[in-house]
């Protein structure tokens, strides 16, 4: 993806509210409007995720009451009796064809949730990301109550303010809070908020301004007019923060007293008037503890007070800082100072992912970069090896990062990752014994033969684990595994399929799918209908939306299979495109969609919030239903015959299961937590500053780990190993009082013994052949999963 280079350039400023009134002024009054607050499990975070029972969803919105009120207007979206638009032969078969062929554009999200801080010199139209790790930069002013906004580089967390670039090392401030209810577990851990080191300089009072990102960075400026400006490129597991300076006295400032520069010791706190230093390189200790070096470009004089450098000259070049963890690890930061890496870009084929870094200035040592625990698994040592005798960092959630140099002149980093078997039907079969014991059939026929339900005004998360739900009866239906050569189930199951399918085709539901031009993406309308910010969980604001739309993405692939013949087949598939590339579109010069817009390729998983601020930054609940969304793109690419979508569904799907498995689902030999957390088995909701043992929607311990179970399907017995499935319920599961209580109307319990069925598969079929289930499971597919495992 390409950058706007604006080093040459002094530029206006991008003011989105003010376009945003004067666009919707004549649209509506503006009235006071109830908003609902932050749930109170965490003040962390905007985002309502999925819960898995609609009692659970019901009880949370419930406690959820509005209490405070926000003055926005009401402009009109569009005429709810417009007929919607239901032939895909409207759209081109271009790959990147319109998804104004299917959707309706709305501009309401310009008043309702509009990006801040975006420099005006990136284009309108440019599709503009929504869920990346540095969103806190451009989130909307909706709802905001974070003062001021880090984002997590990690090893290093940043705050982009008027003062300068303040930069801390969270790790020297984690924090435990609370007991889990496990034995000798933690609640949370935490980071607090610190500014060790701060680039600035000027006088300017002016914001800094994103002004272009690509795959795996962003960079934002201060401009101070009269070509004068201070910039800096923000990329995860950067050894260095670069302030780029033009015309600007540098000033480096800490919230701790100097205590000593290059070895020469200082008396805490002391100011010596007139005293200077000068050179290119300044190691600065802190009465913290910590040492961190200064690099300049070129030789630059600072003044020195007790907590400030500051240049009584202007200076145009580079100002980098580093922590040194050791002394031993200033020779590798000297040896690789000169190479800033700038961001970079992302290349994948079937079975390798590859960041070409982009830098600039003396990289003929190569490029110092951190890497996450899990990189090491995969990383192609012909390009990138970890650099011995160096310290790893602490990152603020994934671990120790290793301190990883490039190894060729091309600065890149490859991978091969070990890929995930997709399939539709289980890798093992029930026996039919087992179909015997289960009554497998007559359950399979009670639940084709139910009343199947699809609310016009339902949730598009609920209706979608409606979705995947039905659709898994018809597969069932067609495994000759089952029903041998009788197709009279399934011949009972494809209308019924077709009928409950049919508003999500003719996008005819009461709150339709809408394409947002703002931040150009598929959204519900539900949040601009009702000027509620957590409408269907957030997803007018692009929360969730990996959650939400992975289960129509997995509805469509299987009808695919089981209905070659549905009505209105074409129209389904067309509009999955456009899903799919609402999440995951892999093109950065696609004009319609950013690219990959939940799935950080860096870390391996998705990020769940979307566009307002988050005091924690961005999080992930549920790793099982972010495994669903790219199983079902990799199977709907297989069942289409888009052999690039499958393989690139398939690959994304393995990195993020190789990422969960390392950060999310810890057994006992787990290194990347602390051992107060790793013994919760899951981290609940997992944000870059916190983990922190809950949910957005129940503290419940089973509602914690059942949301990490969600949807079970052939995939499942891949990212949840035997090993840790017997660690969690030994240590934690089989000791919750609904599972020593035997509470069958729990549906939380389907879920549990279904999970079990990995270890004990007779027990979980014996259990789930009477008990409440989960409102996304129906009993003959827990019993088919269980009679699956062996």
């Amino acid at each position: 993806m390409t950058k706007v280079d604006l080093r040459q350039q002094s530029l206006p400023l991008y003011h989105p509210q003010q376009q945003s009134l004067q666009e919707t002024s004549g649209h509506g009054t503006f009235v006071t409007l109830a908003v609902p607050k932050r749930p109170s499990t965490s003040s962390s975070s905007s985002r309502f995720p999925m819960v898995v029972s609609i009692a659970l969803r019901s009880a949370m919105a419930m406690a959820c009451l509005a209490l405070g009120s926000l003055v926005l207007p009401l402009p009109h979206i569009f005429n709810p009796t417009t007929p919607a638009i239901q032939d895909a032969a409207a759209c081109s078969s271009d790959v990147m064809s319109s998804p104004l062929c299917l959707f309706q554009a709305s501009k309401a999200q310009s008043w309702f949730a509009p990006p801040r801080n975006l420099h005006a010199s990136i284009p309108a139209d440019k599709p503009i990301p929504t869920n990346r790790w540095w969103g806190n930069l451009i989130s909307a002013a909706r709802d905001d109550t974070v003062p001021e906004k880090r984002v997590w580089t990690n090893p290093y967390a940043i705050v982009l303010l008027t003062q300068g670039i303040a930069i801390s090392f969270p790790f020297d401030t984690r924090y435990f809070q609370g007991k889990s209810g496990n034995t000798n577990g933690a609640k949370s851990y935490s980071h607090a908020y610190t500014k060790d080191i701060t680039l600035g300089g000027g006088n300017s009072k002016a914001p800094f301004l994103v002004t272009g990102w690509d795959d795996l960075g962003v960079t934002a400026r201060q401009d101070q007019g009269d070509n004068k400006w201070i910039e800096t490129t923000l990329v995860s597991g950067m050894a260095f923060t670069t302030a780029s300076y033009s015309n600007v006295a540098p000033r480096v400032t800490t919230t701790h007293n100097i205590m000593s520069i290059n070895h020469v010791q200082r008396t805490a706190g002391r100011t010596t008037k007139g005293e200077t230093i000068r050179g290119v390189k300044f190691l600065v200790g802190l009465d913290n503890g910590q040492t961190w070096v200064v690099y300049a470009s070129r030789p630059v004089t600072f003044k020195v007070d007790g907590r400030t450098l500051e240049s009584p000259d202007t200076f145009t070049g580079d100002i980098r800082v580093a922590l040194v963890r050791k002394p031993d690890d200033i020779t590798s930061l000297d040896n690789y100072r000169g190479c800033v890496v700038r961001g970079g870009n992302l290349t994948h084929d079937r079975f390798h992912y590859r960041f070409d870094w982009a830098t600039s200035g003396d990289c003929a040592p190569g490029l110092l970069h951190f890497g996450l625990p899990h990189h090491a698994d995969t990383l192609d040592a012909t390009t990138a090896a970890p650099l011995a005798g160096m310290t790893q960092l602490g990152s603020a959630t994934r671990g120790f990062m290793i301190p990883i140099a490039t190894m060729s002149k091309a600065l890149r980093w490859k991978f091969t990752e070990n890929l995930v078997p997709v399939e539709l039907y289980p890798r093992q079969r029930p026996t039919p014994e087992r179909l015997k014991t289960t009554r497998l059939l007559d359950h399979l026929a009670a639940d084709i033969d139910a009343t199947w339900n699809m609310p016009n005004d339902g949730s598009y998360y609920f209706n979608g684990k409606k979705a995947q739900k039905y659709a898994s009866l018809c597969l069932m239906a067609s495994d000759r595994a089952v029903v041998g050569t009788d197709l009279t189930l399934l011949k009972r199951c494809q209308p019924k399929l077709a009928a409950v399918l049919a508003p999500f085709i003719k996008n005819s539901f009461a709150h339709r799918l809408v394409y947002d031009t703002v931040y150009k993406g598929i959204v519900t309308s539900q949040g601009f209908d009702d000027a509620d910010t957590y409408a269907d969980f957030g997803n007018t604001i692009y929360n969730d939306h990996h959650y939400h739309f992975g289960y129509w993405v997995a509805a469509a692939a299987i009808a695919n299979v089981v209905h070659p013949q549905m009505p209105g087949l074409a129209t389904l598939n067309q509009r999955i495109t456009f899903l799919i590339r609402d999440v995951a579109n892999a093109d950065a010069h696609d004009p319609s969609f950013p690219a990959f817009r939940m799935f950080d390729w860096f870390k391996g998983h998705s990020y769940s919030h979307g566009v307002t601020a988050a005091s924690d930054g961005k999080d992930l609940e549920s790793t099982s239903e972010d495994v669903n969304f790219y199983y079902a793109m990799a199977l709907f690419g297989e069942a289409t015959g888009d052999v690039p979508l499958a393989h690139l569904g398939r690959l994304m799907l393995s990195v993020n299961v190789h990422s969960v498995q390392t950060y999310f689902l810890m057994d006992s030999a787990n290194k990347v937590h602390p051992p107060s957390i790793v013994v919760n088995h899951v981290p609940g909701i997992y944000f870059d500053n916190k983990v922190s043992y809950t949910t957005w929607f129940s503290d419940a311990r089973q509602s914690i780990h059942m949301i990490q179970m969600l949807p079970v399907t052939p995939v499942t017995e891949f990212v949840r190993t035997k090993r840790f499935v017997q660690e969690e319920w030994t240590d934690i599961l089989t000791h919750l009082p609904i599972v020593k209580n035997d509470n069958w109307n729990d549906p939380a319990l389907s879920l549990l013994y279904l999970n079990y069925a990995a270890v004990d598969p007779d027990l979980a079929m014996k259990k789930l052949q009477y008990m409440a289930l989960d409102d996304g499971l129906s009993r003959s597919w827990a019993l088919y999963m269980a009679a699956s495992r062996y």
